[in-house]
Parts: C-alpha cells; sequence; structure tokens
C-alpha cells in the first residue's frame, strides 16, 4: 500500500459550488407538482434526492480528505420487511496527496420504523484518482504516475431521520476497494481501501397511492 507524505494545499469546493444550488432550485420545484408527503402505507413509491458533506480516508496519503456526495434513491413500497431501493451516486472528495472520485451507483434495502430509516447498500462506480506529487514515480513507459482509473465496489449502510415536511437528515457511512490498472506490481494492480462518513440532507417526492 503507498502512502506517501503530504505535499502543498488545494482548494477543494470551488468545482462544486453550482451542484448544491441545482439540487435545491430542482426539488423545490418538483414540490410543487407532487405535493406533500403521503404517509408511508399510502406510498406505492418514492423517489429522494440527497446532498451530504464526505470526509474520506483516501488509503492514498496522510490525511483525511473533505468532499460532497450527491445522488437520487426510487424506493418502491412492497410488502416485503425491507423495501428494495436502487441508488445512484456522484461522490469528489479532494486533499493535499490526492482527489477521488466515483460515479454509479447499486441496490439498497431500507426499513422504516417511525421517523426512523436505517438502511444498507452495495454499488459499482467508476472512480479516478488525481495525485499531487512533486516527483511522482515513473510508470514503465517513462510517464509520471499522476492519475489511475478503477472500477470500484463499496458497501455500507446509513439512516435516515425524518424532520418535518418531506425533508430528512442523513448519516452514511461507506467503505470502498478500488483496484487501479497503470500503477501495478508486475501482474497485480494496486488496491486501495478508502471508506467515507457521510452526512446531510434528504429531500424525498412520494407518487402513487393505493386504492
Amino acid at each position: 500500500m503507498l502512502h506517501p507524505a503530504s505535499y502543498g494545499s488545494r482548494s477543494v469546493f470551488a468545482q462544486l459550488l453550482f451542484i448544491p444550488t441545482a439540487l435545491v432550485f430542482f426539488t423545490l420545484f418538483s414540490s410543487r407538482a407532487c405535493g406533500q408527503a403521503a404517509p408511508t402505507s399510502q406510498r406505492k413509491a418514492e423517489i429522494s434526492a440527497f446532498a451530504m458533506y464526505s470526509r474520506l480516508t483516501p488509503d492514498y496519503g496522510p490525511t483525511n480528505n473533505n468532499g460532497m456526495t450527491l445522488g437520487a434513491n426510487y424506493t418502491r413500497f412492497t410488502r416485503w420487511w425491507v423495501k428494495p431501493s436502487v441508488e445512484f451516486r456522484y461522490k469528489i472528495a479532494n486533499g493535499v496527496t490526492a482527489d477521488e472520485k466515483t460515479v454509479g451507483g447499486g441496490i439498497r434495502g431500507v426499513k422504516q420504523i417511525g421517523r426512523f430509516s436505517p438502511y444498507v447498500d452495495f454499488m459499482v462506480s467508476y472512480g479516478t484518482l488525481n495525485l499531487h506529487l512533486p516527483n511522482p514515480p515513473v510508470l514503465p513507459d517513462g510517464s509520471p504516475y499522476t492519475s489511475d482509473t478503477s472500477i470500484v465496489y463499496s458497501y455500507g449502510g446509513g439512516m435516515d431521520y425524518r424532520l418535518f415536511g418531506n425533508f430528512s437528515a442523513r448519516g452514511d457511512f461507506q467503505y470502498e476497494k478500488w483496484y487501479l490498472d497503470k500503477y501495478a506490481i508486475p501482474y497485480k494492480p494496486l488496491s486501495l481501501s478508502p471508506y467515507s462518513v457521510n452526512v446531510g440532507v434528504v429531500y424525498t417526492l412520494p407518487f402513487g397511492r393505493d386504492r
């Protein structure tokens, strides 16, 4: 496992400022069309949009990264004890030594207990790693090792707590597994095991009612 020393400093959120603004506009506009949340027993399905602050341990470098996770869920209310859901996530977390970004989706199981909604999830994403090293390693083709990509497998879980109306608070933990392609011990890709703690808000749009 590689853990290079820290170098320099880097702005984290400048390129992300427009995303929360667009998310808030979308959810407020959609609420006019969908109305207030219906009781769980009367819903057929719901779509949720979420935005979270992410504190990432990148497993590359000695410091933690600050970032943001955005996404959406589609949950179907069946008679099962655990409600099935699909999820899309976009995460970016920048740091002194390494920046990590993932985009992908997967499956989720959620159980509603009053105001609480605990869940577990599994996702597959496409990840990119960008490095900030003054003397980067040299690849076999002679180029500096400053970036890499990976298929990222992640699993975790968390809990939503309904606050008021359509808004909920969310706490979330995700563990990831990366297999980098470029920088590899002969015939064996380098693996990284980042994990993140995420906190934020969820906006839910219910639709359909049981007759």
